[in-house]
């Protein structure tokens, strides 16, 4: 019984009502006024004869009110079992209910669990992704550090090796022009030296021949002593023109010195060598005039 209650406990409670209301009804339908009864006096005792119809009709009233006893209590145990069979529908479904709440309960647990994960993991993920960039863009900027550092060293030791170069270059083109300028004033000094050999030949063979014709043109002044002599700049152009003459050492005796200058004049042109390279030698040329006699 216990089991029942605690089981079905909406069920009991209905049927327990329902016996109370059927209790209640039937003392409400019971005479209970009490019969007064005078002292002394002895109640008569009634006797009826009841007949066979009487009999038949008497018990065909107990049976009507046996069968609407029946019929209460089957209407009552009806009524118990449907109270009973709501309440255990009613325990069902609130059991259902429950189950479903719990089960909900559960789902939303779990989906805000996987929610929760999955929102970790997404953090997790933006956490990695934020971290792989970065340590991206740290060996991107080494990478470009790198490169550049090796590309400034690269460009660095080019200048160098390009200073160097145009430094050896410079010293190869230095040396060699020292070696050209050696070489040329080496040349030039050769030439020179040869150029001076030839006017100096030159010279010591023309110069015998500018004096004998001077002194063909020359006429010795009245009352001259002999043994004088003067030394005599010469200035000519090409052809052997004499463009000035000038007496630089006199002899002492100044008509001696103008005949010479007059003799210079009548000479011009004086004789020069076919080889116009040694004019410059002859432009100016100074010589000592000494007639001899």
């Amino acid at each position: 019984m216990w089991k029942a209650i605690r089981e079905n406990p909406r069920a009991v409670t209905y049927a327990v009502l329902m016996h109370l209301v059927l209790l209640v009804l039937l003392m409400i339908g019971l005479d209970w006024t009490p019969k007064a009864i005078k002292p002394g006096v002895k109640t008569p005792i009634e006797a009826e004869l009841v007949t066979t119809d009487q009999l038949k009709v008497i018990e065909q009233r107990k049976a009507e009110e046996a069968a609407r006893k029946q019929a209460e209590a089957d209407r009552q145990r009806k009524a118990e079992k449907a109270a009973a069979d709501k309440a255990a529908a009613e325990k069902q479904a609130e059991a259902e209910q429950k189950k479903q709440a719990e089960l909900a309960a559960q789902q939303k647990a779990e989906a805000e669990q996987k929610k929760q994960a999955d929102q970790a993991a997404q953090q997790k993920a933006e956490t990695e992704r934020i971290a792989a960039e970065k340590k991206a863009a740290v060996e991107k900027k080494r990478k470009t550090e790198e490169a550049a550092r090796k590309k400034a060293a690269a460009e660095k030791k080019r200048k160098a090796e390009e200073v160097a170069r145009k430094k050896a270059e410079t010293e190869r083109k230095a040396a060699e022009a020292r070696q050209r300028e050696a070489e040329a004033a080496l040349k030039a000094q050769l030439a020179a030296e040869e150029e001076r050999a030839r006017a100096q030949s030159a010279l010591a063979e023309f110069i015998p021949y500018i004096q004998e014709k001077i002194q063909r043109n020359w006429l010795r002044p009245v009352g001259s002593p002999a043994g004088l002599s003067c030394l005599v700049k010469v200035r000519l152009i090409p052809g052997g023109d004499v463009v000035s003459v000038s007496v630089v050492r006199s002899s002492g005796d100044s008509v001696f010195d103008r005949s010479v200058e007059t003799a210079v004049l009548k000479a011009s042109p004086l004789p020069l060598p076919a080889d116009a390279a040694l004019f410059k030698h002859f432009r100016e040329i100074n010589f000592n005039f000494d007639p001899g006699r």
